[in-house]
């Protein structure tokens, strides 16, 4: 229970300082108001999609030795940090305590892979690391966190190699998409590519994508719901080299134009603005020194099912660590979120999941549940 009871119309306090802890509380509230009528403001179109790999990641080895396995880590330990972070560069002195990232080892194991199906199989090894350790060290360097729920991407791309011009489609059996979810996966980034049905395939064409002329793929992209779509072009050179050009559907910047190079780079180059772009927008730099409390309640509750589903998604935020059950009151279920993330990031992730919206009202938190 809260120091203070609060009844139907009245506020009552134990003491004087539980009139302080109120009126910080109070403020904190007000923080939320205004976050969350910003949120209404700017939200987009699109759904949230809950990343599951971000703590874990293979890298190749020499041999199965503890020495080589030692160093292994320390990269697998820099994959991990760029997924979470959001951040492409990772400051070298996270790595100088090989120590404590063996201690955040969970799993590990050694597997044979290819990097594109030119090259010979090396040996890799994966290991998964520690959610909380991981986070710890993040916020020890002064790192952001960029949460788990993620702005999905829709990616039209445009491949013209030996063989022919293409529009990639998800199930496209070509060097490029395995390279596209490939880079993207490097920076913990949920993409998907379109299906190219007969639909799509009848007012998509290449030389739409090629000359990056956007608009007749306003219409195509709006039933994928994704909150980011990216158009790009990749060519083939000569031997190894490919060189691309990348563009943000509805964005007023000019494309851009990658140097020539391996496929895997000019790929890369195109995912890495866009990553750090959206990494930037949600990640939250802000945590508090313990673990706090927000209150906030969710309308519209008509039976078990809407029960259920509120307190499974609020559940499943990463950014909370335990939901607790405060109160009913008619349609509207109280729900008490524990979290050491700051206000902004939290709402900024309900948002981000379209599963909730807010309410205007004027002394507390209130959501409604989307259908």
């Amino acid at each position: 229970m809260p120091p203070w009871a609060v009844w139907p119309g009245a506020i009552i306090f134990n003491n004087r300082q539980d009139v302080s802890v109120y009126l910080m509380r109070r403020t904190n509230l007000i923080v939320c108001f205004v976050v969350s009528a910003l949120l209404m403001m700017f939200s987009s179109q699109g759904y949230a999609i809950h990343v599951d790999n971000l703590y874990e990641a293979a890298v190749p080895v020499k041999d199965q030795t503890p020495a080589s396995r030692v160093t292994a880590l320390k990269d697998v330990l820099r994959k991990v940090i760029i997924k979470v972070t959001g951040q492409n560069v990772v400051p070298a002195g996270l790595f100088q305590q090989p120590l404590q990232i063996q201690h955040m080892v969970q799993q590990f194991g050694y597997e044979s892979r290819q990097q594109s199906p030119t090259a010979r199989p090396e040996l890799h090894l994966w290991a998964k690391l520690n959610p909380t350790g991981v986070k710890q060290l993040i916020r020890q360097t002064g790192l952001p966190i960029w949460p788990e729920e993620r702005p999905e991407t829709l990616v039209w791309l445009a491949i013209d190699d030996k063989v022919g011009r293409l529009i990639m489609a998800e199930d496209s059996d070509h060097e490029a998409v395995d390279q596209l979810h490939r880079a993207a996966n490097h920076r913990g980034l949920p993409i998907i590519l379109p299906l190219m049905d007969l639909q799509e395939s009848s007012v998509v064409d290449f030389d739409g994508i090629a000359s990056m002329q956007l608009d007749p793929l306003q219409l195509p992209s709006e039933k994928y719901g994704s909150q980011q779509v990216l158009v790009g072009h990749i060519q083939y050179i000569e031997g190894s080299h490919w060189r691309g050009r990348w563009k943000l559907l509805g964005e007023g910047e000019q494309v851009v134009t990658t140097p020539a190079g391996p496929l895997s780079d000019v790929v890369q180059a195109g995912i890495d603005p866009l990553a750090s772009r959206i990494a930037q927008q949600f990640s939250s730099y802000s945590y508090v020194d313990s673990e706090q409390y927000i209150d906030l309640s969710v309308d519209d509750i008509n039976g078990a099912a809407d029960y259920a589903h509120s307190l499974k998604y609020l559940q499943s935020l990463s950014l909370v660590s335990q939901v607790d059950v405060v109160g009913v009151e008619n349609k509207m279920v109280n729900f008490r979120l524990h979290t050491r993330a700051d206000l902004a990031a939290v709402l900024k992730v309900i948002d981000l999941g379209r599963v909730l919206y807010p309410r205007d009202t004027v002394d507390r938190l209130v959501f409604g549940l989307n259908p």
